[in-house]
């Protein structure tokens, strides 16, 4: 599945549906793979700790035969997971921390699940509780005895899921464009513009030249930039038999420009301007250095903005400021994890 069409998918599903997917997903995997042999067992104690819960053994190896299954339906059954084990198992246990991180974070905020929502939830958006569109306790019953866990530790578990869930569906919904920032993406679109550049690789120019000689060298271009000083910069570029090359014209709101490689390089493209076309550094990224300069701009109306990319926005958004959320929640949290689940 393309992540277009996995994208799209996922726009349609309410949380609701959403949560049903992941937890039907977990209870058919230990169907799966119930009676398989465990390295660990399925014993009583933790693989780790986030805060004052702690990540239960049995909940690691779902878990692990979960990730397994994912990669074996991506790269074919027969993959042999025997060299991969570690780092397998190292993805299982950061899953299972997150999911926890989210939890707590999202209890932090207020964001819970109630009981009327869980029970409900389990009696009827679970299909493999359910026979000709009925839960049958019998079902939930079978199940918590084959993973050797309780009502309430199950429950407790949908509670999390759906409140993490919720609060990932709260920040696409902030991430939603405004009509004032679809209208400026437009302008940007729009806008097209041709960027004259110079790429110094120092390897390259280890060749030609001695290290300290270029390094002079690329101190009085930086100099020259700073002041502006065009010809004197030319000057500089010569001795360091750099040649100006240009990306051609592209929109101002592109993400990448034709031949320059720099991620660095190209944030460093919209510091240009009309009354200060030449950029005044020299923009370091490793062995690679660049010099900029704006050569031309000009004005083609451009297409309406496609729902699509609007919808890719918001993703985007959504996807950074979660992670700014969570990672902002882990840095006040106390992670421990168990290294031996990993062996």
């Amino acid at each position: 599945m393309s992540d277009t069409m996995a994208d799209k998918m996922k726009r349609k599903l309410s949380a609701k549906n959403a949560t049903a997917m992941i937890l039907f997903g977990a209870i058919i995997l230990v169907f799966v793979f119930f009676g398989l042999p465990g390295k660990l067992g399925a014993g009583v104690g933790s693989v780790a700790r986030v805060n004052n819960s702690l990540i239960s053994i049995a909940d690691f190896q779902q878990e692990e035969n979960r990730v397994q299954q994912y990669y074996q339906n991506l790269f074919g059954s027969s993959m042999d997971f025997s060299s991969q084990r570690q780092l397998l198992r190292q993805q299982a246990l950061e899953n299972l921390v997150r999911n926890e991180l989210v939890s707590q974070a999202a209890q932090s905020e207020g964001i819970l699940a109630t009981d009327a929502e869980v029970r409900d939830f389990i009696v009827k958006d679970i299909p493999f509780f359910q026979q000709n569109g009925q839960f049958q306790r019998e079902f939930y019953a079978r199940y918590l005895e084959q993973t050797h866990s309780s009502a309430g530790d199950f429950e407790n578990k949908v509670r999390k899921d759906i409140a993490n869930v919720r609060i990932r569906h709260l920040f696409e919904l902030v991430g939603q464009p405004s009509a004032v920032e679809l209208k400026k993406l437009h302008e940007l679109r729009s806008t097209k513009i041709n960027v004259l550049f110079v790429k110094i690789d120092q390897e390259a120019l280890s060749k030609v030249m001695t290290k300290e000689k270029a390094e002079v060298a690329i101190q009085a271009l930086d100099a020259a930039l700073a002041k502006g000083d065009e010809a004197a910069a030319n000057v500089q570029l010569k001795e360091l038999k750099a040649t100006w090359e240009e990306t051609g014209f592209v929109e101002l709101g592109s993400e990448n420009f034709p031949k320059i490689t720099s991620a660095v390089a190209t944030d460093a493209v919209f510091e240009l301007s009309k009354a200060q076309p030449l950029l005044k550094r020299v923009v370091r990224d490793g062995a690679i250095k660049y010099v900029l300069k704006l050569k031309e701009t000009k004005i083609e109306e451009a297409k309406a903005i496609e729902p699509m990319t609007a919808e890719m926005m918001q993703k985007r958004r959504a996807d950074g400021l979660f992670e700014a959320w969570i990672n902002q929640f882990r840095a006040k949290s106390h992670v421990t994890m168990n290294a031996q689940a990993l062996q």
